[in-house]
């Protein structure tokens, strides 16, 4: 397998792809300025939350920034954080910023690279896998970029385990979970997947990690002030939950909304049958992809990332937290870009039908009405879905083309 340092300088395509991005985004900063627009809300709630965690304060609680800015990870999460806030808030931002763009161009290079050396994908057309990764996943990196967010992080964390797993790297692997499990907790999802692939090596380090973040705390709080600091953690994130079938994002409120209200049957039993279906749909959809899994690699990449994908679809969680379908996306690009595709039209048709509420999800391009319905009727979620069911079935149509992996892992 080539370096990334030479697979980065083998062709142009990565080099002008850094380049525009960075010359857009930097544009789209100056603009933020120019506007009074670059507060980064959610950074300013970690930025204040570690504040009031330094200076002795509890971090959980109170809003911090903004009336709905309250901080709701764990307190180990904080300890990142730490580094940036001896800074002035503006400088601090602005290196953040810095940080989240640098992540995004990492994160779509490694995914590009990833399609290419893992799956067998060809790299005549890299600039047009990079372009349109880039170009459907931009309001949710606006997102990013807007408000400060660590979901790129958490992204760039969940594919390094996936690649320290796959190379038989169990401590590296549980260490890198039980660190993203104790800023989301939504990623326990993985631990039936390991409990299923018998990854017991894995598990056990991910329990002494969390383990350890939980303790990590006591150092400066002591025994009782870390219990009660996990106890404010407990109380933070069951306030932001809410009903599934109220969350209008999720299977289950996507079926209540649509198929269940409409008939007179909204809530009671009819959820209960939803979510042991959907479970089951999921189930089903992890056997047909490990039928192919000894063989192929690419059933245990579509496997661990359709669970990460479909995490704002089974819990009630925030809108940007759907750019986690982005490995998906790319091999779905993958692909359409692909010589020879049998599935192109239907493949563009499905992507542009997910196209509109994915990526443009703003009042001034699509109306309000829409605009409503992207944000509160389900139409994000339906999209999410349709490209991880797109993802899913042009694997099980063509599993015997990813047979040139191996070749190219080779070389």
């Amino acid at each position: 397998m080539k370096r990334f340092s030479d697979w980065f300088r083998s062709s142009p395509a990565p080099i002008r792809y850094v380049l525009i991005c960075t010359a857009l985004a930097l544009a789209y900063y100056a603009l933020q300025k120019f506007n009074h627009r670059d507060g980064m809300a959610d950074f300013r709630v970690y930025y204040d939350a570690t504040q009031a965690w330094l200076s002795g304060d509890s971090p959980y609680g109170k809003a911090f920034g903004v009336s709905s800015g309250y901080y709701k990870y764990s307190p180990a999460a904080l300890i990142p954080f730490s580094v940036l806030v001896w800074l002035p808030y503006p400088l601090a931002s602005a290196i953040y910023f810095a940080v989240v763009l640098a992540a995004f161009l990492i994160l779509s290079l490694l995914l590009v690279r990833f399609m290419e050396q893992e799956l067998g994908f060809s790299s005549q057309r890299r600039g047009w896998l990079l372009a349109l990764s880039a170009l459907f996943l931009a309001d949710h990196f606006e997102r990013e970029l807007h408000l400060g967010n660590v979901n790129l992080f958490l992204l760039i964390a969940a594919l390094a385990l996936y690649v320290c797993w796959r190379n038989g790297r169990a401590r590296s692997a549980g260490v890198i979970l039980a660190s993203i499990l104790l800023v989301k907790p939504h990623f326990a999802i993985l631990v039936p997947y390991f409990f299923w692939k018998k990854e017991f090596r894995t598990l056990a380090w991910m329990a002494a990690g969390v383990l350890a973040g939980l303790l990590l705390p006591a150092l400066t709080e002591g025994w009782s002030g870390n219990i009660a600091l996990h106890r404010e953690w407990l109380a933070a994130m069951q306030h932001h939950n809410m009903r599934l079938s109220l969350s209008p994002h999720t299977l289950y409120g996507i079926l209540n909304d649509w198929v269940l209200a409409p008939l007179g049957q909204q809530g009671g039993r009819s959820l209960v049958i939803a979510a042991l279906a959907s479970c089951a749909i999921g189930f089903f959809a992890l056997l047909l992809l490990n039928r192919h899994r000894k063989e192929d690699p690419a059933s245990c990449f579509l496997e661990f990332f359709l669970l990460i994908g479909l995490i704002p679809n089974l819990t009630h969680t925030d809108t940007e937290h759907f750019m986690w379908s982005w490995p998906l996306v790319t091999y779905s690009m993958a692909w359409l870009l692909t010589d020879a595709f049998p599935w192109r039209r239907l493949t563009i048709a499905v992507l542009l039908l997910a196209f509109i509420p994915y990526t443009l999800n703003s009042p001034d391009l699509v109306g309000r009405r829409m605009s409503w319905l992207v944000d509160e009727g389900g139409l994000l979620g339906m999209a999410n879905v349709l490209l991880l069911a797109l993802a899913v079935a042009l694997y099980l149509r063509q599993p015997h083309r990813h047979a040139t992996s191996a070749a190219n892992r080779a070389s």
